[in-house]
């Protein structure tokens, strides 16, 4: 036995030393992998609700707003769950390489792998009609989300581009509705000769988007009128609420 060896056993018996028992290592190595899957479970919602929100990006829009198809494009992609998913696979990857055989993978390899995971799972959750439901939920249950999608809500508030968005308050006669655009304020819309796009009934209570022309303060008339949320896959967050009786022109 070399010296070295005995002076570390001299030293553990000084010491008093007792080495961790197998549970230890066993728990501790459940523990990493928990992190693994609980990071790649967060990346797989992060990529769910982004590929939920880049389906339901109004894309056309680009040519009412005076911008370019590209301008356009990184104006609307979901950068905070974008971020979300950046750090969850920085997670992923750091709690991977603590476990036991994790050293043994290059960084690129676990970190393509991770993302790959969790679009994959996102692709499952978007398709299952679970990420409508979670953007739904973010929305309604945490206050600074809805300013996450503001950007849509400014689009949409340009009446002088022709873009209008709010909530039908009254159905009125003659082809008209009263609608409380995103910012309080009352408009009175022209919908005689709009097309409806999608198969959808309207209500009052509804919240819609509105492409026309600005006719007067507070007058607009409507060419086409969308839904605020296209429908999903599993109905989810189109099952408009209908405060009074369904009316189509």
């Amino acid at each position: 036995m070399s010296d070295f060896n005995k002076k570390i056993i001299e030293k553990i018996k000084e010491e008093n030393i007792e080495p961790y028992p197998k549970w230890y290592f066993l728990f501790k190595n459940f523990l990493i992998w928990l992190a693994v899957g609980l990071s790649l479970l967060l990346g797989s919602v992060a990529s769910g609700v982004a590929i939920f929100q880049i389906q339901h990006t109004d894309w056309d829009l680009y040519q009412y707003l005076n911008r370019g198809l590209l301008e356009f494009v990184i104006l609307m992609l979901p950068y905070f769950w974008l971020a979300f998913l950046i750090v969850v696979t920085g997670a992923a990857y750091y709690y991977f390489r603590h476990t036991e055989r994790g050293y043994r993978f290059s960084a690129l390899l676990v970190i393509v792998a991770s993302i790959l995971v969790s679009v994959a799972g996102g692709s499952v959750l978007y398709h299952s009609g679970l990420s409508e439901r979670l953007e739904a939920l973010f929305e309604e249950k945490i206050p600074f989300y809805r300013g996450v999608n503001d950007h849509k809500r400014m689009i949409w508030m340009s009446p002088e581009k022709g873009l209008l968005a709010g909530e039908i308050t009254k159905i009125l006669p003659n082809h008209r509705i009263r609608l409380t655009d995103l910012d309080g304020k009352t408009w009175e819309i022209d919908v005689a000769n709009a097309r409806w796009r999608g198969r959808w009934t309207y209500a009052e209570g509804q919240k819609i988007k509105i492409i026309g022309k600005m006719q007067a303060e507070g007058k607009f008339i409507a060419e086409e009128i969308r839904p605020w949320q296209r429908r999903g896959k599993h109905g989810g967050m189109n099952r408009f609420r209908s405060k009074g009786k369904n009316r189509r022109f």
